[in-house]
C-alpha cells in the first residue's frame, strides 16, 4: 500500500499560521515542478528558520536515532513522503528517488507510524552519536593605542571574563599598537611574548615559523 501523509499545505491557506507551527519562513509559497520552473523564479528560494524555538507541534523528546537521508540528495524522511508499506519504500518529495526503509522501520503501519512520518510533527529533533568536541578557544585582542584610562578598563572586563570560562578553555591574548604582540598564557612566572612588527607583513608560513606553530 502506497500512503503518504496529509499535506499541511492548502491553497489560500494562512501562512501565517503555518509559520507559526513550523517556525520558518520561506521566500515562495510553491516549489517549482522542473528545474525549468525554477529558473523562471525571480526570487531565489531562501527560508528563514528559528532555532531552538519552542513549538507547538513537537514530539515529546528528541529521537534516539539518526534521521533517514535520500540516496540522490540531503532530503530527510518526513511527514511529505509517499510511503510503500508493502515494500517498505518511500519516495523523496523533492527528486522522487524510490529508498528502502532501514530495518528499523519494518513494523511500520498506517497505525503505527515513526514520529517523523505523522502528519502534525513536520518539525522534530534529533539526538546524533558525535565525537567529543575539543576544548573551547577564547581569543583577547585588545587596541593598546587606546587611551590609559580604557585600556585599563578593558583589562578589568578580560580578568571578569576569565573567571567566568571553564577551566578546559583555551585561552590566548594579542595586544596591538605601533607593534603587535602575542602573549605566551603558559608562563605566570616569567610572562613572555611574540613581538611582530606593525609595518611589515608576514607570509602565513613565515608567522607560524616566528610563533613556534
Amino acid at each position: 500500500n502506497m500512503c503518504s501523509a496529509p499535506h499541511p499545505a492548502r491553497p489560500l491557506m494562512d501562512f501565517s499560521a503555518l509559520e507559526e507551527t513550523d517556525g520558518c519562513r520561506w521566500s515562495w509559497m510553491l516549489w517549482p515542478w522542473s528545474r525549468l520552473d525554477a529558473t523562471r523564479c525571480v526570487v531565489p528560494f531562501a527560508c528563514l528558520y528559528s532555532p531552538l524555538r519552542a513549538l507547538p507541534n513537537m514530539p515529546p523528546a528528541p529521537l534516539p536515532y539518526p534521521p533517514v537521508t535520500c540516496k540522490a540528495c540531503p532530503a530527510v524522511l518526513n511527514p511529505y513522503c509517499r510511503i510503500d508499506l508493502g515494500s517498505k519504500l518511500w519516495v523523496c518529495p523533492l527528486c522522487s528517488t524510490r529508498n528502502f526503509l532501514p530495518q528499523l522501520y519494518h513494523d511500520i503501519s498506517e497505525t503505527n507510524l515513526p514520529a517523523e512520518l505523522i502528519p502534525q510533527y513536520t518539525t522534530v529533533e534529533y539526538v546524533l552519536p558525535r565525537n567529543a568536541a575539543p576544548a573551547p578557544v577564547v581569543l583577547f585582542v585588545l587596541d593598546t593605542c587606546a587611551r590609559e584610562e580604557e585600556v585599563k578598563v578593558a583589562a578589568e572586563y578580560v580578568v571578569k571574563a576569565l573567571a567566568l570560562l571553564d577551566e578546559t578553555t583555551v585561552v590566548g591574548l594579542i595586544t596591538f599598537g605601533k607593534n603587535v604582540a602575542v602573549h605566551v598564557m603558559a608562563h605566570s612566572e616569567c610572562p613572555t611574548a611574540y613581538v611582530l612588527r606593525g609595518d611589515k607583513d608576514y607570509a602565513p608560513p613565515k608567522l607560524a615559523e616566528l610563533l613556534a606553530l
